[in-house]
This record gives structure tokens, C-alpha cells and sequence, in this order.
């Protein structure tokens, strides 16, 4: 008759976990916490940077492109890695839920009221600017400071660049094209900056 052994499960002690687990756990909180905003931010800055690179002159064109994806993986890297928070995340999604709903209505609003006047070639810097107006819905979701800094940069560039000339005024280059994408990378990039130096001070 054969011998069966039963099998007993020992409660597992809580100091003894995974390093793996340890190690995606960590990442996985803090990557909920407050460099998840800048983060989106920068990976939005390179779409923002490529858009304003592509009306540049051919030989200014690669080079402005292959600079917006470089800065955005490094520093998308670099927010990336999991770090020691001092305080814990804030982060209200009922508010930022009504500023995305708000940006997305504003947009397709705006873009038909241009089309509808025959002003498309403004429809770049004012996203940008509507964009910009939604972080402020980000700064109050998450009480960071940083997103009201680029929800007032990102406005004042995006304003400046929609009294640029455009493409048809300047030649072969659209100067407003290139101000509000370049302007708006830059913004963004250096809100991620920002969020890697208040680590360390």
C-alpha cells in the first residue's frame, strides 16, 4: 500500500521575500508615486520635440529629431529608476480626470472653430497652450509645484509662437511650428529635470 505524505505549508516569514519581488515592488510603487507626472510629461516632450524638429531645413532636421528621442529615453531612464521617496505620493485622480476632460473637449473644440475660420495654422501653438492649461489640473491633483511652472512655460512659449510667422509667411521654414514644438520639449524635458534634482536637495 503505498505511503502518502502530507503536505504541510509553513507560513512564510515576512523578512524572508523574494530580492526579485523586493526589487519590481519597489519599482512598482514608485513608479505610482509622483515621477509617474513627469515621466508622461517627457515621452509627451518628445512627440512635442519631433513635431517642431520635422519644419526644420533638411540638414537641421535629423539632428533636432535624433536629439528629441535621445533627451527623452535618457531621461525617461533616469526618472525610471527606483529611489528612496521622502514623503508619500498625492495624488487626486478625481481632478485630473476633469482636466484631461476638459483638455480633450477644448481641443476638438478649438480645432473646429480654426478649421471653421479658415485658421488652421494655428491649431499647434493652441493645443499647446490648451495642453499647457491642463497641468495646472495636474499641479492641483498632485500639489507638486513643477506642474504649475510648465502649465505657465508651456502657455508664455505656445502664446509667443502663435505671433510667429508660419510657413507661408517665412520661407521654408514654419517658425511657429518649430517655436511651439522645440519650446514645449523644452518644458517638458526640464520638468523631468527638475524632478531628478529635487531628489537629491
Amino acid at each position: 500500500m503505498p505511503i502518502t505524505q502530507e503536505r504541510r505549508h509553513t507560513p512564510v516569514d515576512s523578512d524572508t521575500v523574494s530580492p526579485d519581488f523586493e526589487v519590481k515592488e519597489v519599482f512598482r510603487l514608485k513608479m505610482d508615486g509622483p515621477n509617474i507626472g513627469p515621466v508622461v510629461g517627457v515621452a509627451f516632450g518628445c512627440a512635442w520635440g519631433v513635431a517642431g524638429a520635422t519644419a526644420l531645413p533638411r540638414p537641421w532636421q535629423t539632428w533636432a529629431i535624433g536629439s528629441s528621442i535621445g533627451i527623452s529615453v535618457a531621461l525617461i531612464g533616469a526618472l525610471a529608476v527606483p529611489h528612496k521617496q521622502r514623503d508619500s505620493a498625492t495624488f487626486r485622480a478625481h481632478i485630473y480626470g476633469v482636466a484631461v476632460a476638459f483638455e480633450v473637449a477644448a481641443i476638438f473644440g478649438a480645432i473646429w472653430l480654426l478649421r471653421q475660420f479658415a485658421l488652421s495654422q494655428f491649431s499647434l501653438p493652441l493645443i499647446g497652450f490648451i495642453v499647457g492649461l491642463h497641468f495646472l489640473g495636474l499641479w492641483k491633483a498632485t500639489d507638486l509645484r513643477v506642474f504649475l511652472w510648465s502649465a505657465l512655460a508651456m502657455c508664455l512659449v505656445c502664446g509667443v509662437a502663435a505671433l510667429l510667422p508660419g510657413a507661408t509667411e517665412s520661407g521654408n521654414v514654419d517658425v511657429r511650428r518649430v517655436v511651439t514644438g522645440l519650446g514645449t520639449a523644452l518644458v517638458l524635458w526640464g520638468a523631468g529635470v527638475r524632478t531628478l534634482v529635487d531628489r537629491f536637495t
